[in-house]
């Protein structure tokens, strides 16, 4: 199981992000719950709250908490260890 949620968050990371910078945006904050939108889960699933759970527990994401989403939904900005992750798919 802990090999298949840390493949699912990874994905979820890495469509996160080619999805921000696809509309111009370099920075390293990510909004999740649009990049999970595009992936078909719901902004509010489950299972998204157990990969964000999963990749701030792993120090990939820190929860940016003076940002917030169109949905409002925090924004999530990638850690040092989050880019070597990025790096990796």
């Amino acid at each position: 199981m802990d090999e298949r949620l840390r493949e699912d968050a990874k994905q979820l990371l890495q469509v996160t992000y080619e999805r921000q910078v696809g509309e111009g945006d370099v920075g390293l904050h990510v909004d999740l719950a649009a990049g999970a939108q595009q992936r078909g889960l719901s902004a509010h699933s489950p299972h998204l709250t157990a990969l964000v759970d999963y990749m701030e527990v792993a120090g990939w994401i820190e929860a940016d908490t003076t940002t917030r989403s169109a949905v409002g939904d925090l924004v999530y900005l990638i850690t040092e260890r989050g880019t070597e992750v990025l790096r990796e798919v």
